[in-house]
């Protein structure tokens, strides 16, 4: 049965990262990169759900954007949890350990429309 409204099942805020890699086709690199983004997802207090990502294979369009490396989305509760996230340590400990991996990165933030 569909519904005309919308509903929030999942968390107010949605968080998508995507990261381009200087060297995307370097094994080393990608599972040094995995490995510090894995210790986020691990170790992380402030989301709610995760989910990283390569990717996927979907049909050559015009609107379809696959250049990037990998997309890491997080859920969060709060903007003032999404903010606290920016300042944690564990975030800050992931930019040190993988930043100089990386040649780009796009963030975009969503809340639900209520």
């Amino acid at each position: 049965m569909k519904s005309n409204s919308i509903l929030n099942t999942t968390g107010s805020l949605l968080h998508i990262v995507f990261f381009w890699l200087k060297e995307p086709k370097n094994n080393a690199h990608r599972a040094e990169f995995e490995t510090a983004i894995k210790k986020l997802i691990d170790t992380n207090p402030q989301a709610i759900a995760n989910h990283l990502g390569c990717p996927a294979n979907s049909e050559k369009r015009d609107v379809v954007d696959n250049s990037f490396t990998y997309c890491y989305t997080m859920i969060f509760n709060s903007l003032d949890d999404q903010n606290a996230y920016q300042i944690d340590q564990t975030h800050t400990l992931f930019i040190e350990e993988a930043s100089h991996l990386w040649e780009r990165v796009l963030v975009s933030d969503s809340v639900n429309i209520t």
